[in-house]
């Protein structure tokens, strides 16, 4: 019966042990409560037998079952109090391996043991019942000092954790099952020194009083189970809230069990990537659920997550069944063991396919108003513009006359000719380069980037605004530092954002007098990674209270303005990864300033 009781809940600790984590202080329990089965087994064979080779085969065993178990409870009690002095539950293992070296000595007489030195015989003797059972006789081994000094070890031990653990705060579970503990062991002790002294007249019989421990742990096991039937109770509510919490603000929530390489997902979360309910889900399935272009953009945030400490926050499109594409915006955190190795990784989607809609058609209707700017703009540049393209043509038509000329000379001066065929040619390409610049910005195109050189683009505007200027009589100079590194950004855009804000500086500067006319354009090293751009006038500057408001949109100084310009360069400026400013100069005139970063370290949004 003892047994039976043993290994029943030896092994439902051995099963719980072998589900969790945490599982040592189980194991132990498990292992102590199998050997006091295999012990009452042998205490129940040491009752029937008569054959003194037999008695002492079984008493050895014996020995070492009962070390077992010793060692056993002292480190469960260790795992499970979590304290106690390490010398006594060192001592323990040390004082009864020195009575049962006695069992395996060399040296020692036939016919001896650590319980005794010799054997007479042995005597029948008649319990209650009628049943009969044996008993040896023979001389006590003073070495049985040891085992008993190792159970009033243990005894000290256990007891000193089991005062810890309450001066600590801790809760009185494992003082119940310390007390059990050391209940076992003085029982156990008790009633084998009094069979070997004679007191009592009756076999070995300590595992009945294991049974105190098997309760112990039984009620401490029934308080788990009906922790665990609360815990999962609530669970279950917190599931529950959590997901309408989720349906509320449309997430989807999953958790990728790193090691297993498995995803779990919640219903929301499978119908944004078309998976069914029923689908097994893993790394390879997610990646191949989403668009081929997002696939190593996303792998490459996932990998930095899982390596470093930053967070997984990712965007991209994921191809249903159907055909349709879906953007995702995924965020989650990476959780780590002790050593710092990815274990799980918990996160949330969420649709974004509307917004990201919204998104294009912003950036489509922002494309739109700044071709509507530019050629707003190319408006109050014509006149200088029909001039600039009227000298060209005018000079081609002088050239073509004065060739019909040198033609009717008999003969003809061919030197001449050749003369005014290459002036010819010049204006013409002067003239191309007059309209291939117009018709580049006024060309309605998308944001394409690329690496420019900042000088060029500097003279192309410079080009464009020379009859300007010359109408209006401002002196325009650039100051462009020596060797400016390359820069990251469209053209056309650039061009246009230059040509707002020179022809600005330009009607700044109007009403003053001719010497003062005077619109410079710079561009220098600002800092690290970036590059300045500066367009100074003589003007009379802007009020402080109007600097804040320039580039919002509809906001103007002008009398006839419509408040888009300095909004929309705001904006392309922005979409480089760059920051434009205006400010008052020191002495007259005020600055408008952005910034480009370089080649290298650009990040155009």
């Amino acid at each position: 019966m003892v047994a039976a009781a043993c290994l029943t809940l030896g092994l439902i600790e051995l099963s719980i042990a072998l589900g969790q984590p945490r599982r040592a202080a189980r194991l132990l329990f498990a292992l102590s409560a199998g050997t006091v089965a295999c012990v009452s087994g042998l205490e129940l064979a040491l009752m029937r037998t008569n054959v003194l080779a037999e008695w002492w085969a079984l008493m050895r065993l014996l020995d070492i079952a009962v070390g077992v178990m010793l060692v056993s409870l002292t480190a469960f009690i260790w795992m499970y109090f979590g304290n106690g002095r390490k010398w006594l539950a060192v001592a323990v293992p040390v004082l009864y391996a020195l009575g049962l070296a006695f069992d395996y000595l060399p040296g020692a007489p036939a016919g001896s043991g650590m319980t005794y030195q010799t054997v007479a015989g042995f005597r029948t003797v008649e319990t209650f019942g009628g049943v009969s059972f044996h008993m040896a006789e023979g001389m006590p081994n003073p070495w049985n000092v040891f085992p008993y000094l190792a159970v009033l070890a243990q005894i000290a031990f256990v007891t000193d954790a089991s005062v810890r653990w309450t001066r600590s705060g801790g809760d009185r579970r494992p003082v119940v099952v310390g007390g059990a503990i050391v209940f076992f062991f003085l029982c156990a002790g008790l009633q084998a020194g009094l069979v070997e002294t004679g007191v009592l007249d009756m076999p070995y019989m300590i595992s009945w009083a294991y049974l105190a421990v098997l309760m112990a742990m039984s009620i401490e096991l029934n308080a788990d189970v009906l922790a665990g039937a609360r815990l999962a109770s609530q669970l279950r509510e917190s599931e529950r809230r959590m997901d309408l919490a989720s349906a509320a603000a449309d997430l989807g929530l999953w958790t990728w069990d790193v090691g297993h390489d498995t995803i779990w997902a919640t219903s929301r979360a499978r119908a944004m990537f078309g998976f069914t309910e029923s689908e097994h889900i893993n790394r390879a399935r997610f990646f191949g659920a989403l668009h081929r272009d997002d696939r190593e953009p996303t792998k490459q945030a996932l990998d930095d997550a899982l390596t470093s400490d930053v967070g997984y926050d990712v965007e991209y499109r994921v191809l249903l069944p159907e055909g349709r594409i879906r953007w995702i915006a995924a965020r989650g955190q990476v959780e780590r063991d002790r050593r710092g190795e990815p274990i799980l990784m918990r996160g949330v989607v969420l649709d974004i396919s509307a917004r990201r809609a919204t998104e294009l058609e912003l950036q489509r209707l922002h494309s739109e108003l700044a071709h509507a700017s530019r050629v707003s703009m190319m408006g109050q540049l014509a006149s200088a513009l029909a001039h600039e393209l009227s000298q060209p043509l005018g000079a081609i038509l002088r050239n073509t006359e004065a060739a019909e000329l040198f033609i009717e000379h008999d003969p003809p001066d061919l030197d001449e000719l050749r003369a005014i065929l290459v002036d010819i040619r010049h204006d013409d390409q002067r003239a191309g380069a007059v309209i291939d610049r117009l018709r580049a910005l006024l060309k309605r195109r998308s944001f394409a980037p690329r690496v420019l050189s900042l000088s060029d683009e500097l003279a192309s505007v410079a080009a464009l605004a020379r009859s300007e200027s010359l109408s209006r009589k401002v002196a325009l100079e650039i100051d462009a530092a020596p060797e400016l590194p390359l820069v990251m950004g469209d053209p056309v855009q650039l061009q246009q954002v230059l040509l707002n804000l020179i022809l600005n500086a330009m009607d700044a500067v109007e009403g003053g007098t001719a010497a003062r006319r005077k619109v410079t354009l710079r561009a220098q090293r600002y800092r690290e990674g970036e590059v300045e751009v500066a367009v100074e006038d003589s003007g009379p500057g802007i009020a402080p209270e109007r600097l804040e408001r320039l580039f919002e949109p509809f906001f103007t100084t002008k009398a006839n303005g419509m408040g888009i310009g300095l909004s929309i360069s705001h904006t392309i400026i922005e979409a480089h990864g760059g920051r434009i400013w205006a400010e008052n100069n020191a002495g007259e005139g005020a600055t408008f300033r952005f910034t480009l970063p370089l080649a290298g370290a650009a990040t155009p949004s």
